[in-house]
């Protein structure tokens, strides 16, 4: 089932192109997930060739609203819209240059109200630490579940 990517990924995220800063979906678990992201010099927050700052913390936002999505998914139900609402010790060592391939973990540090989201994402080229930071991420309340 893994990596997901392509149409079926789109499902899990709202962004779309050329908003969209995960490429694939490579690992889930209950309180983690992977992502992947190749941008080119083109990308929308991509300045003279490198992912700007606001780049990384989109790929990290969005790899933990498509674990979101994910989950809603294999609940049936609909995906929902998350906000970033904080950010703190965001660190980043390099910015990543077009075509690097970046690798994202995300891991859930709690849920609040069922709305709120902490995580601590790190993001990765080539196995080495390149950015990370911890997040509150708002999510729309719980839907219902899907009718097929």
């Amino acid at each position: 089932m893994f990596p997901i990517c392509g149409e079926q990924l789109a499902n899990f995220i709202p962004q779309k192109p050329p908003f969209v800063f995960i490429h694939s979906l490579n690992e889930v678990s209950d309180n983690k997930c992977s992502t992947t992201f190749k941008f080119e010099a083109d990308n929308v927050l991509c300045e003279n060739g490198k992912l700007m700052l606001a780049g990384l913390l989109e790929n990290m936002a969005q790899s933990a609203g498509c674990k979101m999505g994910y989950e809603d998914f294999i609940e049936n139900k609909k995906s929902r819209r998350g906000f970033i609402g904080e950010v703190k010790n965001f660190s980043v060592s390099r910015l990543p240059i077009a075509g690097e391939e970046l690798t994202t973990e995300i891991r859930i540090e709690g849920r609040v109200f069922g709305a709120v989201t902490l995580i601590t994402g790190k993001v990765f080229v080539s196995d080495k630490e390149i950015s990370s930071c911890n997040m509150k991420v708002f999510f729309e309340p719980e839907p219902e579940k899907a009718t097929n």
